[in-house]
């Protein structure tokens, strides 16, 4: 696949009578969507008859002009009359983005949340193994991903279906192309107590300041006498879409 076929597709389109600029950019997504992802290209949009604009997920850092090619702080507008002998200089301007003339803002999305969410208590056995460092017992984890150049700052929101309980937060650090992992039953508030209450139904919301991220939930459950039974649990988060 190269963008040589993106083109080459613009142009049979319009040999079938499709001009309108509105019908072409919903066709170009909805046929090579995945593909651009792949390259880092968001979204095009035909701008005209002979104008694309390629949306690139990440700010140029560094103006290398290209005949005709326009590049913008966060995307590129192409003369498809100009680059119709030498399409793959497209993919050489997207391609800089890999090689650092744009800095990755990251995948994923910037908010993500885990509406089911419950941690149960532990058995007294289960409490005594835990204070001699034994076992693994029931508990929720969050991991984050964060693909970005740079680090990013996240909010932990817990939201109580109980409305007796007050909702609790917190916030960390994800390093730049770094990923965490917090047992959330191991978060303590200001005064050294658990962050998030036991036995009690929640949903978590993370938001990422900086950069976008991925976010995955897990589960374990222990259950019966002495913890024999188990269960364990993995979904990801669900990102809303504005």
């Amino acid at each position: 696949m190269t963008f040589g076929i993106v083109f080459a597709t613009i142009r049979e389109y319009k040999l079938t009578g499709i001009s309108d600029t509105n019908t072409l950019t919903r066709l170009l997504n909805d046929t090579f969507g995945d593909w651009l992802a792949s390259q880092n290209v968001s979204h095009i949009e035909m701008l005209d008859e002979n104008r694309l604009c390629l949306n690139v997920t990440g700010q140029l850092k560094e103006h290398n002009p290209t005949k005709g090619i326009q590049l913008f702080s966060r995307f590129l507008v192409v003369n498809l009359d100009e680059i119709q002998d030498e399409p793959e200089t497209v993919g050489n301007a997207v391609e800089s983005y890999i090689s650092g003339a744009y800095t990755s803002e990251g995948d994923g999305a910037y908010v993500w949340i885990i509406p089911d969410g419950y941690m149960a208590s532990l058995s007294a056995t289960e409490q005594e193994w835990e204070q001699h460092g034994g076992g693994y017992f029931s508990h929720e984890s969050i991991c984050i991903s964060n693909t970005a150049d740079k680090d990013t700052l996240c909010l932990l929101e817990v939201l109580y279906e109980d409305t007796a309980i007050e909702n609790v937060s917190c916030e960390f650090n994800v390093p730049a192309q770094r990923s965490v992992h917090y047992r959330l039953d191991k978060l303590k508030d200001s005064d050294s107590n658990p962050l998030i209450a036991k036995d009690a139904p929640v949903s978590y919301k993370i938001t990422s300041r900086d950069a976008r991220i991925v976010v995955q939930g897990s589960r374990i459950l222990t259950s019966g006498e002495e913890s024999m039974f188990a269960s364990f649990g993995t979904v990801m988060a669900w990102c809303p879409t504005r």
